[in-house]
């Protein structure tokens, strides 16, 4: 009964491409907390105890995304010390505040963090565990105090003359940072990307960049995308006589960095599927892909309708996650069911793509880290979120979650067929995913499409360690009959 539908949506698509795990680290708070976890004071680079770079090593992670170590101008760290943060952290202290990691005097390391020469040795231990060191270019905007704002006003966004807007300028008539829907930042200058200057000063810094990083994250990419641009600052640009630039900015950069580094991994942050697609046709290797979490938010049903039609290579070039800096953790998105968090955490680590995972999520952190602070509110690690990453992590890390070979299963019948959500992982392995994404215990019949003929079939149980045997016939013809508690997920490997 499932051959028709098996040659509709098992559609082979070949690729030899894999992609990596990608874990974030706010590099400062990290210190901290590790210098509560050693007993002893941990604040720079070079202090890092070297067994941590091992455990990222052993639970799969190729690169490590250590966000938030360039240097910030102390215009912004007073600003962010005026401000109020017992939303998120109830007993907060001056010292606490650490200033924004998006507020950049200049990419050079943070004092604070060591000598610009460690970030070399950074590179150099994460490089020699077989990972790759991901670091940050903020594009959109600078520290309001950063050095070009002396003498190079012009590489900024200017007022209008005779124009004063205090929501908008500085006194001296240089733009706040903003994005399109003009939600301002009153820590941070806007560059001007429609100024040439600015575009070779900008191109050289993610030339500076490449010196320290194998790979680049690139903050809020899509502002500088020319039409996004012109349309957010049209009166500005107009008033100056700047006109639209004949080449994109990312694809000029990107193409210089990749002369130095054809290797380099590009990361766009984004949140529109329309700018997620411009920014990899300019040259990005991966950009956000937030509609995982923003789906599973809602429903299995929402997460189900929009993974149907994703097969194969719609994945190459996405990064998948469930949390992330900018987010709620997963869990307080989920309710504060941990279950549930953990259902999500599945998925965002099985759909495909790049895997993208944030420090805190392996062991169930609930409490945001807000990107000013230097520590959370304190909460214990939940041990059983951290022995299902335990195990999670070193399935993932078979090529055949690294592939783009996705294929949605589409679940005919079954008490919690409207539940369950269902798909194949495979490359020289096979394995089918089920997520119960619900709060209801129950069965639904499971097809695989492509099974091996024989009497016989072996299924594997990877998350509980359990083989289970099945008729070939009966799997052939109704599915694998799969029973799972509220939000419980199995991973079973076949054709073994």
């Amino acid at each position: 009964m499932f051959e028709k539908l098996s040659i509709l949506i098992f559609i082979l698509f070949l690729c030899s491409c894999h992609h990596p795990f990608l874990y974030e680290i706010n590099t400062r708070p990290w210190l901290y907390e590790l210098s509560k976890k050693y007993n002893k004071s941990i604040s720079e680079l070079v202090d890092i105890p070297l067994e941590e770079f091992d455990l990222l090593k052993q639970n799969g992670v190729d690169i490590i995304w250590m966000m938030g170590v360039w240097q910030l101008g102390q215009y912004g760290l007073d600003f962010d010390r005026k401000q109020n943060y017992s939303k998120y952290l109830p007993d907060w202290t001056i010292d606490d505040v650490i200033g924004s990691p998006y507020a950049v005097y200049e990419y050079t390391l943070n004092p604070s963090l060591g000598k610009n020469e460690d970030l070399i040795w950074l590179k150099e231990q994460i490089n020699k565990r077989g990972m790759k060191l991901m670091l940050d270019f903020v594009p959109n905007h600078s520290a309001v105090d950063a050095p070009q704002t002396k003498d190079k006003k012009e590489m900024y966004i200017r007022a209008p003359k005779g124009v004063e807007d205090e929501e908008r300028y500085t006194k001296e008539g240089l733009a706040y940072g903003a994005n399109e829907n003009h939600f301002t930042w009153k820590d941070v200058l806007q560059w001007n990307y429609w100024n040439k200057d600015t575009i070779e000063f900008m191109k050289n810094n993610i030339i500076k960049i490449l010196s320290y990083a194998d790979a680049i994250r690139c903050d809020v990419a899509y502002q500088e995308i020319n039409d996004v641009f012109g349309a957010t600052w049209p009166d500005e640009l107009k008033y100056y006589n700047y006109t639209k630039p004949e080449n994109e900015f990312w694809t000029y950069a990107i193409n210089e960095a990749k002369k130095i580094n054809p290797n380099v991994i590009f990361l766009a942050e984004a949140y529109k599927d329309e700018y997620n697609e411009i920014l990899i046709n300019l040259g990005f290797d991966y950009a956000y892909n937030r509609n995982i979490l923003k789906k599973l938010m809602v429903s299995a049903n929402e997460f189900k309708s929009y993974i149907k039609a994703k097969q194969g290579s719609f994945w190459q070039d996405k990064a998948n996650f469930v949390e992330n800096h900018d987010e709620l953790r997963v869990v307080y998105n989920m309710n504060g069911n941990y279950k549930k968090a953990k259902a999500a955490g599945t998925i965002g680590g099985t759909v495909g793509g790049m895997i993208f995972m944030n420090h805190g999520q392996w062991v169930g952190r609930k409490n945001m880290l807000d990107v000013h602070l230097r520590r959370a509110e304190d909460e214990e690690d939940n041990e059983e979120i951290k022995k299902y990453y335990e195990k999670l992590n070193q399935i993932i890390q078979d090529k055949s979650f690294r592939s783009d070979n996705f294929y949605y299963v589409d679940i005919l019948n079954g008490e919690r067929k409207d539940d369950f959500i269902a798909y194949i992982r495979e490359e020289e392995s096979h394995y089918l995913v089920v997520v119960n994404f619900s709060e209801n215990e129950g069965c639904a019949n499971v097809p695989i499409y492509n099974l091996k003929e024989n009497d016989f079939i072996f299924v594997y149980d990877m998350l509980n360690d359990v083989e289970i045997k099945k008729k070939y016939d009966i799997v052939k013809n109704y599915g694998l009959n799969v029973c799972l508690k509220a939000w419980e997920s199995q991973i079973f490997k076949y054709n073994y």
